[in-house]
């Protein structure tokens, strides 16, 4: 404050900029342009870039100001002759600038590295450009910003200075106006601004049909006798409902007689509950005889209620269509925007599914009852997991499951991951050698660990988390801001950019903005898993990791629903 009124008084224009505060923001650029697991659009890459620009110029400004006040309260002067200041003048011009060319060529070569890894194209020099352009606008706004609150600050304070002391008025001034942005940014920007997206969302998941004629059949929600309205299934639901194989296109694949799969599922409309979904759900699966099936699958959501089809028809096939499985939506919000506002409401949502449907399940005599198996991708298999205390709960009360794209957040994958076997890293780690819990990076990765050496007996109940390094929605943790994750301190995963490495504040945000295109690559890659769940769930119903999918593969490509 002290600096800031200076500068006001002495006429100093509003357009000056701190030599300092250049510096560190134009370091903090060139940092944001780094690699990260994904190659970044245009409008991403601009997003971060003036984003890293700005808070590094914040933090030149301040440290130029320590330094300052510091140097006035020892009485630190320092002294350069004028030779010396004419070569300093020459020099640091000419290093700056070969300096900021050769890491920006690195870094753009780099990225297209990156490209090459995940098998998608890199950004050409006009979206380099539109990316720089963007970037300089949003340098530009926070800046205009800070300056505006800090001449408010000023203002409010040689107000006080006339009743008050000044050192007490600039404080006051300093307290009033940091207390008022942040509820500004918080109350109006904030939560309102996610309320509207909110809105939106259910808006456009209640109006815009899939586009799909309601199903027929009596064994899927939105059918003939189905206590739920095709309508009241939302875009997701109706998608989800109207995606499931016939007994035709299975036994194709598999050259066994099959039946018609189960699919149930109930929409958050009205003023429903989760509790309230939950019990439709269960109502549904009474209805349509799930608990008389071979394999009951309980699949907690997306945040938008999205159930991926390949881990859906994977159940399915391998089960002849003798399966069930439940879902049901509890937000509107894509997992991605979730994942950063609300990680309560997915694990009440996993809680009630699961615990209705094992409160019916634990009633059933044990020679017949179906065999229960959980999963979910993403924010689902978060949401899944906070169905148990631990992994023992989970172990003890499901018969298997297959959770894909975990979040490193999550409670039991991160206690997993912590015990895991010395020397196994963290991307794929190993837990009791494979005993019930195997991590797999692809399809065949079930049988050994990630540098081939073989697992012991897998025994049941058989669970697997499927996770691609190059996944941005496994590694995403706040915690990223200020500490080194195990993954960027061990050898980088095989679809991993070598070049990636941990940078504070940076990598949270390079990753923040990887989450939101996480579905470009082909499967095998990012947040995009396919064929490999074929293994993983052949192995979880009873099968074994080395038999010969092929035949369900191909059959699964024919039919299987791919929309997001």
């Amino acid at each position: 404050m002290p600096d800031a009124t200076r500068d006001l008084r002495l006429g100093r224009r509003w357009w000056h900029l701190s030599r300092t505060g250049l510096l560190f923001g134009a370091a903090y650029f060139l940092i944001s342009i780094s690699p990260s697991l994904l190659p970044r659009t245009w409008y991403y890459q601009g997003l971060i870039s003036g984003l890293c620009a700005s808070v590094g110029y914040a933090l030149g400004v301040l440290v130029a100001w320590l330094v300052r006040t510091l140097a006035r309260v020892i009485d630190l002067r320092v002294h350069v002759s004028g030779e010396a200041r004419h070569w300093i003048r020459v020099a640091a011009p000419v290093f700056g600038a070969v300096a900021v060319i050769g890491i920006t060529v690195a870094n753009v070569r780099s990225q297209a590295r990156t490209a090459a890894v995940v098998r998608l194209e890199p950004l050409d020099p006009l979206d380099w450009a539109l990316a720089l352009a963007l970037a300089a606008a949003i340098a530009v706004l926070f800046l205009l910003i800070a300056r505006g609150l800090r001449g408010m600050t000023h203002g409010l304070a040689e107000a006080a200075g006339h009743v008050l002391p000044k050192t007490v008025a600039s404080m006051i001034a300093v307290v009033v106006v940091a207390t008022a942005t942040a509820w500004v940014t918080d109350s109006v920007l904030l939560h309102r601004g996610l309320d509207a997206f909110a809105g939106v969302a259910a808006k456009v998941n209640a109006e815009a049909p899939s586009n799909r004629a309601a199903p027929r059949s009596s064994l899927v929600s939105g059918g003939p006798g189905s206590y739920e309205t095709y309508a009241s299934l939302g875009y997701q639901g109706q998608m989800f409902v109207t995606s499931a194989p016939t007994p035709q296109e299975i036994s194709a694949a598999t050259g066994r007689d099959a039946i018609e799969p189960i699919r149930v599922y109930a929409g958050r409309t009205g003023d429903r509950t989760i509790d309230d979904v939950a019990d439709a759900v269960v109502r549904e699966l009474r209805r349509t005889g799930a608990f008389d099936r071979k394999v009951l699958a309980v699949i907690t959501t997306t945040g938008t209620g999205w159930v991926d089809d390949w881990s859906a028809q994977s159940i399915e096939y391998l089960s002849n269509g003798d399966s069930a499985i439940a879902a049901m939506q509890y937000s509107f919000l894509p997992s991605a925007l979730a994942i950063l506002t609300d990680r309560d409401t997915p694990r009440a949502a996993g809680t009630a599914l699961f615990d209705r449907v094992y409160a019916v399940w634990k009633t059933l005599p044990e020679g017949h009852r179906p065999q229960l198996v959980v999963g979910g991708e993403s924010l689902g298999s978060y949401g899944g997991q906070g169905a148990f205390r631990d992994e023992a709960d989970m172990l003890a009360r499901a018969q298997g499951g297959v959770w894909v794209g975990t979040p490193s957040f999550t409670g039991i994958a991160a206690s997993l991951t912590a015990r895991r076997n010395e020397g196994s890293p963290e991307i794929v780690p190993v837990v009791d050698d494979g005993l019930h819990v195997r991590f797999a990076a692809s399809g065949d990765q079930l049988t050994h660990d990630y540098y081939g050496r073989p697992y012991g007996a897998w025994d049941f109940p058989r669970f697997v988390y499927a996770q691609h390094p190059s996944d941005p929605v496994v590694w995403w943790n706040p915690a990223l801001l200020g500490e080194q994750p195990d993954w960027l301190r061990e050898p980088r995963g095989r679809d991993v950019n070598p070049d990636v490495t941990w940078i504070p504040f940076a990598t949270f945000w390079q990753l923040t903005t990887d989450m939101a295109v996480g579905h470009d690559p082909p499967d095998g890659f990012g947040h995009r898993y396919g064929a490999e769940l074929v293994p993983a769930w052949g192995s979880v119903l009873g099968g074994s990791p080395t038999d010969d999918y092929s035949r369900l593969i191909a059959g699964i490509e024919k039919t299987v629903n791919r929309v997001a």
